[in-house]
């Protein structure tokens, strides 16, 4: 006897529901294990905020910089791309100590790191596109972690691209994906077993600008935060396809995140965090060792 698995169906039409207000620029959206979400500026630039699972929220910590993407890792750490400080730094979600992952690679400071994510193992990939979407100048770096949970060695994976943003490992964590809002464009690389990136193919141009912040959902459809355009979409990623668009009722839609059937996204124009119940959960994203 088999079982098949189903795809759950995308809703027609979705109601954003406020969770968060009071952000200066709302970014990088992620949950721990403990159902705290962690977000960017709250009530200022440079903090991260925290909303507890009973919906108390406060800053969470100073950060010394300007943190833009976050990560949990599953090892009781968040980690965040910090395009003030070029740095990719972490902080425990227990003690709240900050540390710095990296902050330059082969002796060079980073254009202005923008997004983060992780592979089931642990290892961190991240965005450094530059000040300038005009210019290919951006890059994608990935940072071995150890057995130990402590970086390793840096590499980058690919370069001169045009402003990489948010990226993500799909769930079978054999390819990356990378929206590039330079050309408002989604690429797909292979992801080798050592972390190498090859084969580098278009999967998506939008037609109108542009692309944030990426997240797969279980059934390995790319939701896409659309920046100016104020929408969600979301896509086949085997056929190149778009699925759905929901509408957020602000401009730049920057970024989002699954927990439970819901999906939590940072609409900055509304300066809030809003719930999407779209009856889909997220693909796994947090490591376990």
């Amino acid at each position: 006897m088999t079982t098949e698995m189903t795809t759950p169906p995308l809703p027609k039409e979705v109601t954003p529901y406020p969770v968060v207000a009071n952000i200066d620029f709302a970014e990088g959206p992620i949950f721990d294990d403990h159902g705290n979400l962690y977000f960017v500026n709250y009530l200022k630039n440079g903090t991260l905020g925290r909303m507890t699972p009973d919906g108390s929220t406060a800053i969470w910590v100073h950060t010394g910089g300007q943190v833009n993407g976050l990560k949990y890792d599953g090892q009781g750490w968040i980690v965040a791309a910090d395009p003030g400080r070029k740095r990719v730094t972490r902080f425990n979600t227990q003690t709240r100590e900050m540390q710095v992952l990296t902050d330059s690679f082969e002796g060079r400071p980073y254009n202005g790191t923008n997004d983060v994510c992780l592979d089931l193992k642990g290892n961190v990939y991240f965005s450094d596109p530059g000040s300038d979407e005009a210019k290919p100048i951006g890059g994608v770096y990935r940072i071995e972690m150890g057995a130990d949970n402590k970086p390793v060695r840096v590499t980058q994976l690919d370069g001169e691209l045009a402003y990489p943003n948010g990226l993500a490992v799909h769930p079978d964590q054999k390819r990356l994906f990378l929206a590039t809002s330079g050309d408002m464009s989604i690429l797909c690389y292979d992801l080798t077993p050592e972390g190498r990136l090859t084969n580098r193919r278009l999967i998506h141009k939008f037609p109108t600008y542009t692309v944030d912040g990426i997240m797969f959902d279980e059934s390995g459809r790319l939701w896409v935060a659309r920046w100016l355009h104020g929408t969600v979409d979301v896509l086949d990623v085997e056929e190149g396809k778009l699925l759905a668009s929901y509408k957020m009722g602000g401009d730049r839609v920057t970024n989002l995140c699954f927990w439970g059937t819901s999906a939590y996204v940072t609409v900055a124009g509304r300066h809030s965090i809003e719930r999407l119940d779209v009856g889909v959960r997220g693909a796994r994203i947090v490591p376990r060792r």
